[in-house]
This record gives C-alpha cells, structure tokens and sequence, in this order.
C-alpha cells in the first residue's frame, strides 16, 4: 500500500499559509532591494571609472608632484565647490559620450599653506574599458595664473584626437 500525504484544505491552514508566503516574498524582496543599493555603493567607491576613484588618484598625483608642493605648500589638500555658507559640495564632473567613446570631464580646488589652485582633468575610455588621462593640470590662483601640467596625452597618436585641443 502506498501511503499518500493528505493535505488539509481547512480554510484556518490555507490562511496560515498564505500569509507565511506573504512575509516570505516581503522578506525576498527587501533583501533584493538591500542587495542592489550594496552593489551600487560598491560600483561608486570601489570601481576605477567611480569619479571618487578618479578624484582621489589624480588628488595623489597632484600631491605627489614636486612643481606643485613646491608652488602651494604642504600639506595640500583637495575639495569641491564651496557654498556661499563656506561648506564644500561634491567635486564637479561629467561623464560624456563622443563618437561612441565614453568621456569624464572633472575639475575640483586644491589648497597648501602657501597658494590655492584649480585641477583640470579629462579622462577617456580606452578599448578595456578603463580610464586614462587625456590632459590633468593644475591652475594656480595667482597673476598670472601659471599653469603646472602633470600629465598631457592630448597629442598622443593612440587616442586618435585630431584636435588636441577639441572642448566639447
């Protein structure tokens, strides 16, 4: 004899157990929605195509530069917009697309003891799918303003620029 599980259809248990697979699917729902804001914290702080990223190893650069410790002082530090208030906001970029190439466009202020300055930078996707410098310079806020550059490849024949200087 085979012995077949009866399963009751009281409306007590079928109640039960809908409202169980109801917190079931709230439960699932809440951990695919934790799930995707981890992934997209991650992306924005630990991707190299993240303008953090891109801000905090071209910061490095900067501050790693004889020319430019020597016109603003140590210790140099880096930050965005100022508010009227004196607050300073996110750093100021654009991600951008031209001829299919994807762009990012940044400019933020660094300060020494001695000088401010404005750093420049233009980044441009290469064929992995990583970002390399095209132009990172800094301007000091001084007359006149001298320009200190740090890394320029808008001349380079591998990134295929006909106008090295072309702003979009």
């Amino acid at each position: 004899m085979h012995s077949f599980l009866i399963q009751s259809t009281d409306p007590v248990t079928v109640k039960e157990t809908t409202k169980t697979a109801s917190y079931l699917g709230v439960i699932l729902a809440g951990v695919g929605v934790t799930a995707v804001i981890f992934y997209q914290v991650f992306q924005e702080l630990f991707s190299n195509k993240s303008s953090n990223s891109v801000y905090t190893t071209s910061l490095k650069k900067c501050c790693k530069d004889p020319r430019v410790i020597d016109s603003l002082g140590e210790p140099i530090k880096g930050f965005g917009e100022e508010t009227r208030r004196g607050r300073r906001r996110h750093v100021s970029h654009l991600f951008y697309e031209r001829d299919g190439i994807n762009f990012l466009r940044m400019k933020y202020y660094i300060q020494g003891s001695r000088k401010r300055g404005t750093v420049h930078l233009e980044m441009r996707e290469n064929d992995k799918g990583d970002f390399d410098y095209r132009y990172l310079f800094v301007q000091l806020e001084d007359y006149p303003r001298n320009v200190i550059i740090i890394e320029d490849n808008r001349y380079d024949k591998q990134m295929n620029f006909d106008k090295p200087f072309d702003i979009v």
